[in-house]
């Protein structure tokens, strides 16, 4: 019985079969006492009456007539049976036969059931006392045969109607899960049908309010998210490739062409070993970055410390004004601004924020390094003065070997830098975020979070010795 919709099937139904049970069984068993209490009612009344009428004719046996009480209350004569006992225990009068037994003694009140024509009666025996002597028992039993019949019958429509109305919730309860689980269906063989290759399908026709509904909504934005995925590790890879074939092809040409020339012009030699060099390091770059950002993506290990991001900046600029051929860049920091980071991690953050801007701000231009706080959180700043980015370049510029201008592949770089400080900044629970209109020059920024107060490393500041998270 693996089928879910079986299982809820049987679950109402056993559900439901309790309910009935219970439900008639109290239903059965409230009749069945009121029919018994009725029954004594209507004997003790009897008693009652007859009793009355001995006293009101002065205690004389002969003046009560047994048969006259038989016909009170509306019970018929062969349902009820009114006898006079004297105080000897002798049966005195009585409405019919066979006689009702006589309880010991004669002057108790009783009321209980009896076997009376072979079926059970309410009896009740009500002694008459007359100025404190026991004159006689009235004794009256009231049969409950035809109650009992009636009580039988209704047990047997009680049994035969649940079970009826059980397999009629059953098949309701089934044709209802079916109909329920049909989304889940739907799912299961969805499901079995995607594969890597086409992730394009999706889930429709479940309500959207209920919980295999929302299950399914669930579904559709995971294939949403792995579509998406697998689009950009396609194109990650695709790439990758493109990005590797370049340089591998130039490295296979100026080595083939050093193997036919190199000994015949020196000058052929110098120019292919020094591009087999360029292009072995630009390959070499580009395999580093790749493993970085796939160990980012299975999560970086950190060195937490505190540290002053003042100076972050001024050792990192102070590296960059080194460079030759570089626009002038400076440091625009001038008060002590506290984080908790990886120091290492951050510098190759900010320097691949300052590679950028010295690549892409112009030749002529300044590249503005500065830390500061923003609100409760401290941040990195590098501000170029190039020609800035449109709103679709900025959409773009942290995705993997994306390049506005294919152009500047030229430079060496291969749309890389802004991913890895993307994962870099992510691994900080920081943010990322570009500023720039074309013409304005580019400001990118990062915003981290607030160092802790408490922590006496970021309150010292500068310490570059750290712990593992």
């Amino acid at each position: 019985m693996r089928s879910l919709s079986t299982r809820l099937t049987v679950f109402i139904a056993a559900a439901m079969a309790l309910v009935l049970l219970v439900l008639g069984a109290t239903i059965f068993t409230v009749l069945r006492n009121e029919v018994e209490q009725e029954a004594i009612r209507t004997a003790e009344a009897t008693a009652q009456a007859t009793a009355q009428t001995f006293l009101s004719r002065g205690g004389d046996l002969d003046g009560v007539q047994a048969n006259s009480s038989a016909y009170l209350f509306g019970a018929r004569p062969d349902e009820i049976v009114v006898q006079i006992v004297s105080p000897l225990g002798t049966v005195v009068q009585a409405s019919q036969k066979p006689y009702l037994p006589i309880p010991v003694p004669l002057t108790q009140h009783v009321q209980t059931t009896v076997t009376w024509k072979g079926q059970p009666a309410s009896y009740v025996s009500l002694p008459i006392v007359f100025h404190g002597l026991p004159l006689a028992s009235v004794q009256v039993a009231v049969s409950l045969a035809a109650s009992y019949g009636a009580l039988q019958l209704l047990r047997v429509l009680l049994v035969e109607g649940g079970i009826a109305g059980l397999a009629l919730v059953a098949l309701v309860g089934y044709l209802f899960a079916r109909r329920a689980m049909l989304p889940v269906e739907r799912l299961t063989s969805l499901a079995t049908r995607i594969s890597d290759s086409d992730l394009s399908r999706r889930l429709e026709g479940a309500h959207p309010r209920d919980e295999v509904g929302r299950l399914a909504q669930a579904f559709n934005r995971m294939l949403d998210r792995l579509e998406a995925a697998f689009a950009r590790q396609a194109r990650f890879v695709s790439d990758a490739s493109h990005e590797l074939k370049t340089p591998l092809a130039v490295i296979s040409g100026y080595a083939e062409l050093l193997q036919r020339w190199a000994a015949q012009d020196p000058q052929v030699r110098d120019e292919a070993v020094t591009t087999i060099s360029r292009e072995a390091a630009r390959m070499q770059r580009l395999v580093q970055d790749l493993l970085f950002l796939a160990r980012g993506a299975q999560g970086l290990r950190l060195r937490m410390q505190g540290m002053d991001l003042g100076e972050l900046v001024a050792e990192t600029v102070s590296e960059a004004q080194a460079l030759p051929h570089a626009p002038r860049v400076v440091a625009e920091t001038r008060d002590v601004v506290q984080a908790h980071a990886d120091w290492d991690l951050l510098k190759q953050l900010l320097w691949i924020l300052v590679d950028n801007a010295i690549k892409y701000g112009g030749e002529t231009g300044t590249v503005h390094v500065l830390a500061r706080k923003v609100g409760p959180r401290p941040a990195l700043e590098v501000r170029d003065e190039g020609p800035g980015m449109s709103q679709e370049v900025r959409e773009h510029a942290f995705e993997r070997f994306y390049r506005a201008d294919p152009a500047r592949a030229a430079g060496g770089g291969a749309g890389l830098g802004l991913a890895i400080a993307r994962e870099i900044a992510e691994a900080h629970h920081a943010t990322l975020e570009i500023a720039s209109e074309p013409g304005e020059g580019t400001t990118v920024r990062c915003l981290l979070p607030a160092a802790p107060a408490t922590d006496p490393a970021a309150q010292a500041g500068g310490a570059k010795s750290g712990v593992d998270r």
